[in-house]
């Protein structure tokens, strides 16, 4: 089969068990194939290994001598801003999960422990910090996805202000010790 992958026309697809991977033909300028993620071998050939969606358009098309890839009317790079659907569906399901673990559940879990009296909860703990790893799971695995970006810099913003809580308490803490301290001295001299 032949392949024309982003604008580089007879690229030959070659099937191995180690996933299916693309050929570029001589003569494609090197800053192109670069762009495009291919990688030189021993022999100064340049392959592309294809990913899991590209590969799955592939084998729907495999009857056929020459395919496009992407499909007509597709625009987009493989490093462009745009995502496919799927993935998009995928990172929003999870930031969802994320958004739900790390504000709502983990209200709700700290909330019922003050009510009961339990102190804080170690289920709000393993929920907020599944909500962060799951965050950072899809900036990793989705880049692009902008409800995770925002998600992520919520998130950020939240760590910030609790830092900022944490070292006003220790100063607090700190100036109540000190004027203690003068207190008693002062106090010793009576």
């Amino acid at each position: 089969m032949i392949v024309n992958y982003y604008g580089i026309l007879g690229c030959e697809c070659i099937w191995d068990q180690n996933g299916v991977f693309l050929s570029a033909p001589a003569g494609v300028q090197v800053q192109s194939l670069q762009q495009l993620g291919f990688y030189t071998t021993a022999d100064g050939r340049w392959y592309k290994q294809l990913t899991p969606q590209e590969y799955a358009y592939l084998e729907s098309k495999r009857n056929m001598a020459v395919v496009d890839l992407p499909e007509y009317g597709y625009s987009g790079l493989p490093n462009s801003s745009e995502e496919s659907p799927e993935d998009k569906r995928k990172a929003n399901i999870l930031c969802l999960i994320s958004l739900i673990f790390g504000q709502g559940l983990s209200v709700l879990s700290f909330v019922l422990s003050k009510t009961y009296k339990l102190g804080i909860s170690p289920l709000t703990a393993i929920l907020g910090i599944s909500s962060f790893i799951l965050m950072i799971y899809v900036r990793i695995n989705y880049p692009k996805n902008k409800f995770g970006i925002v998600l992520m810099t919520i998130y950020c913003i939240e760590a910030v202000l609790i830092l900022i809580g944490i070292i006003a308490v220790i100063i607090m803490c700190y100036s109540l010790i000190s004027s203690c301290n003068s207190f008693f001295n002062d106090c010793r001299g009576c």
